[in-house]
């Protein structure tokens, strides 16, 4: 279920991307839906090499300053994976800001719909054991075949 759930979210993800693209001027998504599935695989690869560099590093003690940082990062996060596929184009460092603003946005809103939407499963990260939802699926499966 924990795969199932990944492919929601990067579905639902793919969906910001283009609705991103469709509200905002500077950004243009071209190649249809293929290409916002391209875009979402993108992003999500970009966040998560992202997340490994930046725990390395000091966090800033102030908020506003951890935001304008989260907000600078996520925005050059966009505009790189603008440069490396022509799927997508940004005009400019402030439009890929606010297109990395409408993208979380947009994804937060999807997802919480879809929470809503569709019948609960474990996709959370722990279940009512307190281990992991993968590791309690291993489990399971070790004991069918005992």
């Amino acid at each position: 279920m924990v795969w199932l759930s990944a492919l929601i979210r990067w579905l639902l993800l793919a969906g910001a991307v283009a609705l991103t693209a469709w509200v905002m001027p500077d950004v243009s998504l071209e190649g249809g839906v293929f290409a916002a599935l391209w875009v979402a695989v993108l992003i999500a690869l970009a966040d998560v090499a992202l997340q490994l560099i930046v725990q390395f590093l000091p966090t800033p003690r102030g908020f506003l300053l951890l935001a304008a940082l989260t907000l600078g990062v996520n925005g050059l996060l966009v505009w790189g994976v603008s440069a490396f596929t022509s799927y997508l184009s940004v005009d400019g460092f402030l439009p890929a800001v606010g297109a990395a603003i409408l993208i979380s946005i947009f994804s937060m809103v999807l997802v919480a719909a879809a929470v809503r939407l569709l019948p609960e499963t474990e996709t959370e990260t722990e279940t009512e054991t307190g281990r992991p939802a993968v590791a309690d699926s291993l489990v399971r499966a070790r004991d069918k075949k005992a």
